[in-house]
């Protein structure tokens, strides 16, 4: 019975008290006078639809994870287009991001050079981005 304790805190724990904290901002930082972004995410589950942000805008959302979630976006701008994993990692975002394993709220900006992901650093109480994908 031990055991199963032990188990139970070790692997299941965890994604209860995390599972329901994901969420995500996508930015639309591109120039002005440009081409409209567009962009489609969905996972298995769920189909978030199309959406067509203004500059300077975000689209938001969250949801319940599991370790097997998974949350891809296709971004089409300016005769360019991008699809990939915004999410598949509990912790972390994406497994070839580069955000600390601690971050679940994962922040997706869009520019003209190409897409960026960034997490919320409290200490220096700013959103840090890398570039993530060229166009």
């Amino acid at each position: 019975m031990a055991h199963l304790l032990i188990l139970f805190l070790l692997f299941i724990m965890p994604y209860n008290i995390h599972g329901c904290s994901p969420s995500f901002d996508i930015h639309n930082d591109l120039p002005q006078n440009t081409p409209q972004l567009k962009f489609h995410c969905a996972s298995g589950d769920d189909d978030l639809g199309y959406h067509y942000p203004a500059i300077g805008s975000d689209f938001h959302w969250s949801f319940c994870a599991t370790p097997a979630t998974l949350f891809f976006c296709h971004f089409w701008w300016n005769e360019k287009n991008l699809a990939f994993d915004v999410f598949n990692q509990i912790t972390g975002c994406v497994t070839d991001g580069s955000v600390p394993d601690y971050v679940v709220n994962c922040h997706w900006q869009v520019k003209a050079d190409g897409i960026y992901l960034g997490y919320f650093d409290n200490d220096v109480d700013q959103i840090i981005y890398t570039k993530y994908r060229d166009w």
